[in-house]
């Protein structure tokens, strides 16, 4: 291995002094199946750090993650393992990504009043007729009024023969006049219930939770 211009007396992991053409990766992230944080990252947990204490990896991150009110000179790592949080591509790394859901609509249903009935105040079926002529010479003065009706001529008896005169047909119909109304319920509410979405995944946590498996992230340092 050739050895170009060395940056430091460090050695590296194969035994030579490291150089530029060393790949140290810091600012990688490891993932670990088990609590384990190896001697050369540190546990992903937002810690604050001291500028001058860990420079290569200041010189990655920057204070990408700290928080307002960090002192002057330090910087923090992210925090995955305590938030929990899930790691997600974008363009625009480091962004905070609260939980959220969709615009839906639920169907809703009224509470039930049981069979019931309302009463119907009175029914005011009245009215009059007056014929003036029942015979061949026509109905001059006849008239009738609120639930009956008058067709005149009428040239057709009760059972469907031809007459041969003129008559006048007397008609009822109670529809004609009703001044009856039901009565009020009066001023009230009725409730409304919104059934929970069935199953054993609802209710079981107070976010949206796609399965998952829990590991533990590192941040290399140096």
């Amino acid at each position: 291995m050739k050895v170009n211009t060395l940056k430091n007396p460090q050695i590296n992991q194969n035994g030579y002094h490291k150089n530029v053409l060393t790949k140290e990766r810091i600012g990688t992230l490891f993932i670990y199946p088990i609590d384990f944080t190896p001697d050369d990252c540190l546990s992903c947990e937002g810690y604050s750090l001291q500028i001058s204490d860990y420079e290569d990896l200041y010189k990655v991150i920057g204070t990408k993650f700290n928080k307002s009110g960090d002192a002057s000179g330090t910087f923090r790592i992210p925090d995955y393992n305590v938030t929990g949080r899930f790691l997600q591509p974008n363009k625009q790394v480091g962004v905070q990504i609260e939980s959220g859901l969709p615009q839906h609509n639920h169907t809703a249903k009224t509470t039930t009043a049981g069979a019931h009935t309302h009463t119907r105040g009175s029914m005011n079926i009245v009215g009059e007729f007056y014929i003036s002529d029942l015979g061949n010479s026509g109905i001059d003065g006849s008239w009738s009024s609120g639930a009956f009706s008058l067709t005149q001529p009428y040239e057709r008896g009760n059972n469907g023969q031809t007459l041969s005169g003129k008559g006048t047909k007397i008609s009822f119909d109670a529809s004609k006049n009703w001044t009856g109304s039901s009565s009020s319920a009066g001023g009230h509410t009725h409730s409304i219930t919104i059934d929970n979405a069935s199953g054993s995944i609802y209710g079981s946590t107070s976010v949206v939770q796609p399965p998952s498996q829990t590991v533990h992230i590192c941040i290399k340092y140096k």
